[in-house]
């Protein structure tokens, strides 16, 4: 098991690998820094948020925070190993971060990513897939592999929302897309408290999700009356089944692409014994 372990997070690292080149090489010939991206942030300021993403993550693998605590000092300490007390702390903490450092050469920003990747490897060559670490949210833990994931995820994510800025073209390899929610965001469902990610829409909920990811997992997931947990092995049968696009499921999860859309494509499909359960699927969950 511990070598299949292994084998699953050394391909993890191997696609993570290959999306710190592609996008930092993307950053080293961006047009315009200035660019709209994302919210309320510039293209630079993006790039400058994902550089700090690698400072947090590869932090919480070392149990060493002090590179961010660094950029933000007024964090230190306040979440014991974590970074923040509550989910929804998150933006307003990122925001900060991002003020926090004025750096905004996109080369610069290239530079520091491949750098704080190559001691993220090297510190994983001694390490295993199954060791706990803090997460991001006081109380809360995930695997070593985990992280691996959450960099994919954010390198991913934010590699499409610079290159978008930059009108450039940019595949989501749906091999990589798969291994986020795999490898990511089901386990920061799991390790957090079940009511953290729910949207008030999801009060008096009661369904079971059979999610299935297109060339990817499946999954099992329950609301019940605004509470969210992950079921390995099922307990009860599915009320709706959804067969999902990796890369349109990851795009729509983080509100890059409308879920309209994507069920018009034929990339998010429903079915079962409450088929309508589908479309209200996003709307049950909230974005930190």
């Amino acid at each position: 098991m511990e070598a299949a372990t292994r084998t699953g997070w050394q391909r993890t690292q191997d696609a993570l690998r290959n999306e710190v080149r592609r996008v930092t090489t993307l950053l080293r010939s961006v047009r315009d820094p200035a660019a709209p991206t994302v919210g309320n942030w510039t293209l630079a300021e993006t790039a400058m948020h994902l550089s700090q993403v690698w400072l947090v993550a590869p932090g919480l693998a070392r149990r060493d925070l002090s590179g961010i605590y660094g950029v933000m000092p007024s964090l230190a300490g306040t979440a014991g190993d974590s970074l923040i007390r509550d989910i929804w702390e998150l933006a307003e903490v990122t925001d900060l971060g991002v003020r926090s450092d004025p750096e905004r050469d996109p080369g610069v920003l290239a530079d520091r990513i491949e750098a704080r990747a190559e001691a993220y490897f090297e510190y994983c060559e001694e390490g295993s897939a199954d060791e706990r670490r803090p997460w991001l949210v006081e109380g809360s833990s995930v695997r070593l592999s985990t992280l691996t994931g959450h960099l994919l995820n954010e390198t991913i994510v934010h590699g499409h929302d610079i290159a978008r800025a930059d009108n450039r073209a940019w595949r989501i390899e749906p091999s990589h897309a798969a291994m986020v929610l795999a490898e990511f965001i089901v386990p920061v469902i799991q390790a957090l408290d079940p009511r953290a990610l729910t949207s008030a829409d999801a009060a008096g909920i009661r369904a079971a999700y059979d999610l299935r990811i297109r060339g990817g997992s499946r999954f099992r997931l329950v609301f019940d009356n605004g509470a969210l947990r992950v079921e390995d092995p099922p307990s009860r049968r599915a009320d709706c089944h959804i067969s999902a696009d990796p890369v349109a499921f990851l795009l729509v999860t983080w509100g890059r692409r409308s879920q309209w859309r994507a069920i018009a494509n034929g990339q998010l499909m429903a079915w079962g014994r409450k088929p309508w359960l589908g479309t209200r699927f996003r709307s049950l969950l909230r974005n930190p």
